[in-house]
C-alpha cells in the first residue's frame, strides 16, 4: 500500500492544490448547515405553529391525566 499524494498543477503564477473527497464532504456539510439555520431562524421567528398547539394541549399534565386504580 502506497502513500497518497497530493496533486498539485504548477502555473506560472501560483501552485494549485486539487481538492481531496474529505473537503467536498466539509463543503458540503457546511451548505447543509446554513440551509438548516435559515430554516430554523424563519421558524423562530414565525411563532407557534399548529402542531406545537396540539402537543402542548395533549401533553401529559396532571389535569389530562387518566389514573385507574383497584377499589
Amino acid at each position: 500500500m502506497g502513500s497518497k499524494k497530493i496533486k498539485a498543477t504548477v502555473n506560472k503564477t501560483k501552485t494549485t492544490v486539487q481538492p481531496s473527497p474529505f473537503d467536498k464532504f466539509i463543503d458540503d456539510q457546511l451548505e447543509r448547515e446554513g440551509k438548516n439555520s435559515k430554516r430554523h431562524e424563519v421558524l423562530a421567528n414565525h411563532g407557534v405553529t399548529p402542531q406545537q398547539k396540539l402537543n402542548k394541549l395533549y401533553r401529559e399534565t396532571p389535569s389530562n391525566r387518566t389514573v385507574w386504580s383497584k377499589k
